[in-house]
């Protein structure tokens, strides 16, 4: 065990704890203020900065190498989930809407018509 640094088991107490301080805080707040829930700024704020407060707890206990390594896979994940997008868009423009793909069309109607 390293002086300073946190093993991996610290990471979902730490975050936890961060998140209850928090929340208690925030209910202060609100007891103070008469109970009037936060506007949407201040709670677009409150999140991106736990958010922040995760990714920064999380990289620093992964350290560079593991954080450049889960990077990568997610970077690859990423492009597969695109393609996929890609794809499945690419398959419902291609496609007449109210007709199936596969129907050919009826060449009676088009001859007699």
């Amino acid at each position: 065990m390293n002086a300073g640094a946190l093993d991996a088991w610290q990471i979902p107490i730490l975050v936890t704890a961060v998140i209850v301080l928090v929340e208690a805080g925030f209910n202060l707040i609100l007891r103070f203020r008469g109970a009037r829930p936060p506007s949407p700024r201040v709670r677009t704020v409150g999140f991106g900065i736990l958010v922040v407060l995760t990714v920064v707890v999380f990289v620093a206990a992964l350290g560079p190498t593991r954080a450049d390594q889960l990077s990568s896979v997610a970077a690859a994940v990423a492009a597969v989930v695109a393609l996929w997008l890609t794809y499945r868009s690419y398959n419902t423009t291609v496609k007449k809407p109210g007709k199936p793909a596969d129907e050919p069309e009826d060449q009676e109607n088009r001859e007699h018509g």
